[in-house]
């Protein structure tokens, strides 16, 4: 029996972690397919990952960002390389000859709260969706689904958010993920210094999944099959399981 195409995700925020930090790194580890970070995550330790991980990496930055800004508060590119910045944009990641592509997209960023770098408005914010629109649609029509995918820094407002200003969420991603159905929302911002907060959450038909520190997605693909009506059929990334990684000494 064929087994299902899987990918291991790795997903980090705005935290160091050590014994992610640590050279023998990839030899504690399984294969990791694809590497994502939520933001509030320094530049060197984004490379140190892509290097000894040997995994692509796709981000979003955070309000935190550590990395040289031009005069328009915008971080440099070259600060970051080898890493795709998603925010405003849609990709889609190759998973190997003839397999179900994976559908990303990202917003960077937090609410605005003291007028820095990376924090943005909910009117801002609902303009970087919109502009979204035409490539979800065209995902729609080429691959039967919009998106698989979004990451953000900020998490969505009133799951996994704080009440001060500069720790809620953005309204404006609830309708989103209602109307195009990813099915993970990846997020960093809040910290989990108490560990009974909740790190998955779901909205309707999409997983939200805190990423501090790091967490590990492990999906598969979904096929809906219709034999009366082949046109019908679609298939869609789901999650198998999601852990944070245990990681032996």
């Amino acid at each position: 029996m064929e087994q299902p195409h899987t990918l291991k995700l790795l997903a980090v925020a705005d935290y160091v972690e050590p014994h992610l930090y640590d050279s023998s790194v990839n030899t504690r580890l399984p294969k990791i397919d694809l590497l994502v970070s939520c933001g509030d995550l320094p530049p060197y330790y984004l490379d140190f990952l892509i290097t000894n991980l040997d995994a692509p990496m796709i981000h979003v930055i955070g309000n935190h960002c550590s990395a040289p800004h031009n005069l328009e508060q915008r971080c440099l590119p070259s600060a970051y390389p080898g890493v795709f910045n998603l925010h405003g944009r849609l990709s889609k990641i190759s998973t190997g000859d003839g397999m179900l592509p994976l559908l990303v997209a990202g917003i960077e960023g937090s609410p605005l709260y003291n007028k820095g770098p990376h924090q943005y408005t909910e009117q801002q914010v609902a303009f970087y969706l919109l502009s979204m629109v035409p490539g979800l649609l065209r995902n729609k029509a080429r691959h039967g689904r919009y998106l698989d995918i979004l990451i953000t820094h900020a998490p969505p407002r009133g799951i996994h958010d704080n009440s001060d200003i500069a720790h809620q969420g953005f309204t404006s991603l609830l309708p989103f993920l209602e109307r195009f159905k990813p099915a993970i929302l990846l997020h960093g911002h809040t910290h989990r210094y108490d560990p009974t907060l909740p790190m998955r959450s779901r909205y309707k038909q999409t997983e939200i999944l805190n990423a501090y520190g790091h967490v590990t997605v492990d999906l598969t693909v979904e096929t809906n099959a219709h034999k009366s009506r082949p046109s019908s059929t679609w298939s869609r990334w789901v999650i198998i399981n999601r852990a944070r990684m245990e990681i032996t000494a």
